[in-house]
C-alpha cells in the first residue's frame, strides 16, 4: 500500500487542522501518517520511507515557518535517498502570493524529494489564530483529488 507522511508545524492549530482534513480524505486509499514536527522524530520517517511526503507550514512574514524549514534540512541530511514524491500546503492570513511557496525549493535543495507536486494548497485563515475562511473546504477536496492522481 502507498505510504503517505503528512508533516507540519503549527502554532495556533491551523496547519494541523488542514493536515487532519487531508489525512481524513486520503486514509481510505492510502496508509497515512501525520504529525507535528515538534512531536515526531526523524527516525519515524527515515526508518519507514513514505512514497510521498506532504509538508504543511504557516506563512510568517512571507516565508514558511522556520521550525518546518529546520526539520526539512535535518531530514535531508538523514535520508540515504530522496523520497519519491512530495507536496506542500500552507496556511496564511495575508492574500496569497506565489513567492510565499518556498518549500518545494527547500525540499529539492536538501534532497528530501525527487518529484514535487506542482500545485500548492493554500488555505487563508481569518486571523492568525484562525479559523479558515469559508470556502476553503473545496480547495482541500480538489487538492486531494489531484494529489491522488499524482501518486
Amino acid at each position: 500500500m502507498v505510504k503517505i507522511w503528512i508533516i507540519y508545524h503549527t502554532k495556533y492549530g491551523n496547519c494541523g487542522k488542514v493536515g487532519e482534513e487531508l489525512k481524513n480524505k486520503l486514509i481510505d486509499k492510502f496508509d497515512v501518517r501525520i504529525g507535528d514536527v515538534k512531536k515526531i522524530k526523524l527516525d519515524d520517517i527515515t526508518k519507514d520511507i513514505p512514497n510521498i511526503l506532504v509538508v504543511g507550514s504557516r506563512i510568517i512574514i512571507g516565508s514558511p515557518d522556520r521550525k518546518i524549514k529546520k526539520f526539512i534540512k535535518k531530514l535531508g541530511s538523514k535520508l540515504e535517498n530522496p523520497i519519491s514524491k512530495a507536496a506542500t500546503y500552507y496556511t496564511h492570513v495575508l492574500e496569497w502570493e506565489p513567492k510565499f511557496a518556498k518549500m518545494a525549493k527547500l525540499l529539492k535543495e536538501n534532497k528530501v524529494a525527487n518529484d514535487i507536486f506542482p500545485e500548492i494548497l493554500n488555505i487563508k485563515v481569518q486571523k492568525t489564530k484562525g479559523p479558515a475562511e469559508s470556502g476553503q473546504e473545496n480547495k482541500i477536496n480538489e487538492f486531494t483529488e489531484r494529489i491522488t492522481k499524482f501518486i
